[in-house]
């Protein structure tokens, strides 16, 4: 991609995992309290990895309560001024594209015609925000032509949603959000222990091939990919407390503790899904500084 230098693609955040193109910036930020309070100079695509609640406003409106669920997209337009604060942030993606770049990559797309939207189910985003984060991990090993491919795709999605306003809800509308809280509360009460189909459809009141079949179509993701991220996260959490308080990580306890069935059964589910072994997160990641009051946003 060509486009505006790299340093111009800039955002209110501060977070270990972040990498910059010609034209784009890409922020995996991870889950913690935050504030924001600005105006973007470049459009933002952001993604839920968890949900989180708090309190946003857009383009000058009233602030308000917000209640993101997980594999959720975002879409704030440059110059569109935006306050996000949570008690609790999740996991969170977030995409900064120069608006000439967006321009190129979605030319269908009126450029003054640009709408926010927030908490947009669309669940052939879910792969994309996927490759991104584990791009954005593996940094400089990621092939530039591997990251850039990955962003046109990204904004394609986005043009898509803002080119069919009125349909982009549908995707996720079997899969309310009572069962799909009920779901992730299920895994996160039985994160160490083996979790099966059937308790799950029957918790939910639905039959298992149905609910296997709407939580992707909703999510765009499966049940067991979903339940190892949140056992990866687990994961990390625990691996990041043990370094925050000075104290080696057993990283076989650590897999016993978050339902993998071994030290190697946890890196390589590590080792799929971000591109690194939990050694290497926590050499390269596991003491990240302290967000201050420029965290992270759900808008953003």
């Amino acid at each position: 991609m060509s486009g505006p230098e790299p340093n111009t693609v800039t955002l209110p955040h501060r977070s270990a995992l972040h990498s910059e193109g010609l034209g784009f910036a890409v922020t995996a930020l991870p889950a913690s309290p935050y504030e924001v309070s600005y105006v973007p100079a470049h459009h933002v695509i952001g993604f839920t990895f968890e949900g989180q609640r708090g309190v946003d406003a857009f383009g000058g409106a009233r602030r308000r309560p917000f209640d993101a669920e997980p594999w959720r997209l975002a879409f704030t337009p440059a110059g569109c001024d935006v306050f996000s604060a949570s008690d609790r942030g999740g996991e969170y993606l977030v995409l900064s594209v120069a608006p000439e770049i967006f321009a190129r990559l979605a030319p269908g797309i009126p450029t003054g015609r640009l709408q926010q939207f927030t908490n947009v189910a669309d669940p052939l985003f879910t792969s994309l925000a996927t490759g991104l984060r584990r791009a954005t991990v593996l940094g400089v090993a990621t092939p530039p032509l591997a990251m850039e491919t990955l962003v046109a795709a990204a904004v394609e999605r986005v043009s898509a949603l803002l080119g069919a306003c009125t349909q982009r809800a549908q995707p996720g509308r079997r899969m309310t959000s009572r069962r799909l809280k009920r779901i992730l509360d299920h895994f996160e009460a039985r994160l160490s222990e083996g979790i099966r189909l059937a308790d799950l459809a029957s918790d939910c009141g639905l039959s298992e091939s149905y609910l296997a079949r709407t939580f992707r179509a909703a999510t765009g993701t499966t049940l067991h990919a979903a339940l190892v991220e949140r056992r990866i996260a687990r994961a990390r959490s625990l691996m990041e407390a043990d370094s925050r308080r000075g104290v080696p990580a057993s990283l076989a306890e650590v897999a016993a503790a978050t339902g993998f069935a071994s030290h190697a059964h946890m890196t390589t589910a590590f080792r799929r899904v971000l591109g690194v072994t939990p050694s290497e997160w926590m050499r390269t990641f596991g003491s990240p500084p302290p967000l201050g009051p420029t965290g992270h946003s759900t808008a953003s």
